[in-house]
């Protein structure tokens, strides 16, 4: 009796590209956007609304990298597979067909999480470069406080702006570290489908008559 071959077969990166961004779909918003609304306050964000204006890219520094022409492009509408059978396959072929162990499996978790904690010292950077600020502009109004002269309206007004922007980069720190949370969970199923899947393909193999010394006519 010819022996089956039941493993999956290999699908090529061409084929795995779109099922495995499908496996590891997440917030990885790791760019960091600066930009202006209509009342020409600053904002900080990893997606830029469609009203921005001035909008830049920021590097883990805070810095400019390059002024955006545009906001980012839209989002392309994505199509419901025609059975969530048929999506579970896909997927576990996927799975299959890039990692040959769990040891890879935590490797690129480890990598996706690399990134997500760089992005963090990225805004955490930016808090702390918008807090000196902040404490620079209360001051130079608490100077004018001792003197007993008016707070001139364009220090309040800083002081205003540096307080929103620390709040806004610090909820995108927030987010960061959920998604960092989310990481984690995603490659922990990863390994544990993995592990399942491989158990399956080692099953019918041990039944198998040929694994029992049976050969065929």
């Amino acid at each position: 009796m010819a022996r089956h071959n039941r493993r999956l077969p290999r699908l090529t990166a061409c084929t795995l590209l779109p099922v495995l961004l499908g496996l590891a779909t997440a917030t990885h918003g790791t760019q960091t956007y600066r930009w202006v609304d209509e009342r020409g306050r600053v904002h900080y964000g990893d997606t830029l609304p469609p009203q921005a204006r001035e909008p830049v890219l920021l590097d883990k520094q805070g810095r400019t990298v390059r002024t955006m022409s545009r906001p980012g492009s839209p989002t392309p509408a994505t199509t419901r597979p025609a059975n969530a059978s048929d999506q579970r396959e896909r997927q576990d072929r996927a799975l299959l067909a890039t990692y040959l162990d769990e040891a890879e499996i935590d490797l690129a978790r480890d990598r996706a999480l690399a990134q997500e904690r760089a992005r963090q010292d990225s805004l955490q950077a930016m808090i702390e470069q918008t807090r000196g600020r902040l404490a620079r502009f209360k001051r130079q109004a608490n100077q004018y406080a001792l003197a007993g002269q008016p707070i001139p309206a364009t220090i309040e007004q800083s002081v205003e702006a540096a307080q929103r922007e620390i709040d806004q980069l610090t909820e995108l720190l927030a987010r960061s570290e959920r998604s960092a949370e989310a990481i984690e969970a995603r490659y922990a199923a990863f390994k544990q489908r993995f592990r399942e899947l491989k158990a399956q393909m080692r099953e019918p193999a041990s039944a198998s008559p040929s694994a029992n010394g049976g050969r065929g006519q």
